[in-house]
């Protein structure tokens, strides 16, 4: 994981005001939803968790990750709050690794994890696995992760164009997730917070039935109110097949005024 230092000189005393909400559903073909999702404003984090490993497995790797994550308390250092977010993803790795080798079961369990942590006017993300975080700024909606999946590494190869991506028969495949190694190398990015911008963290349900360039026509339409918003995105990807269990958080950033 890179590592990110804080000095008092980087710090700027601008601070956000943050609207939020999330929202997790089955979906229209799977049984069960493994989703897992927090929202803990008021220590400045939230996670979305896409369970793995069925019969149950799935369920319970995400809601440790989403359990132990709601246990955080920001500390007054920066570094010592990265820190301890990290301590608290592998600890929970940790705990789902235990439970996998009590099963003795051939199948993984796991599950991907986006965290997200503001400071200030810092967006700090932790991520493995393919759900994602976007970011919505000056009419432009921009990826801010990279999956950690097969499909991504043969778009990065060249082998397969981007847009063939999700119709790939390993679509599926995640290459890094919370629980599936001993020794998880989580993904660790930090930007700068500007006036209005909307961030929305998801799982692969979303993406996988709506296309990216038919979510900013929701979003342009939905800019104030991030629970309508949030809704709003789920009503489309479940009214576009809802083929999996679809998680999503919407933030919204606003500058405090002195």
């Amino acid at each position: 994981m890179s590592r990110y230092t804080a000095h008092n000189d980087q710090l700027s005393p601008i601070s956000f005001q943050i609207s939020s909400n999330g929202v997790t559903d089955t979906g229209r073909v799977r049984e069960k939803n493994e989703d897992s999702i927090l929202v803990h404003a008021d220590e400045n984090i939230w996670i979305v968790a896409d369970g793995m490993g069925g019969h149950h497995a799935g369920d319970f790797a995400s809601q440790t990750i989403t359990n132990n994550l709601s246990l955080f308390k920001q500390h007054a250092s920066l570094d010592d709050s990265i820190l301890l977010l990290e301590e608290n993803i592998l600890n929970s790795n940790s705990v789902i690794r235990k439970k996998s080798y009590k099963l003795g079961r051939s199948a993984t369990i796991g599950s991907t994890i986006v965290c997200v942590y503001v400071w200030n006017n810092l967006l700090f993300t932790f991520w493995a696995g393919d759900s994602r975080l976007y970011r919505y700024r000056n009419g432009c909606l921009e990826r801010l992760t990279e999956d950690h999946s097969y499909v991504e590494e043969l778009v990065r190869m060249g082998k397969i164009e981007a847009r063939d991506a999700e119709e790939h028969p390993a679509a599926n495949v995640v290459l890094k997730a919370v629980g599936i190694d001993d020794n998880l190398c989580l993904d660790f990015e930090y930007f700068e917070v500007e006036q209005d911008d909307i961030y929305i963290i998801c799982s692969d349900g979303l993406y996988k039935d709506l296309a990216e360039t038919k979510i900013t026509p929701i979003i342009e339409s939905n800019p104030e109110n991030m629970t309508e918003l949030s809704q709003s995105l789920l009503a489309a990807s479940l009214d576009a097949g809802g083929t999996d269990n679809t998680s999503i958080i919407t933030l919204k950033m606003c500058q405090k005024v002195n």
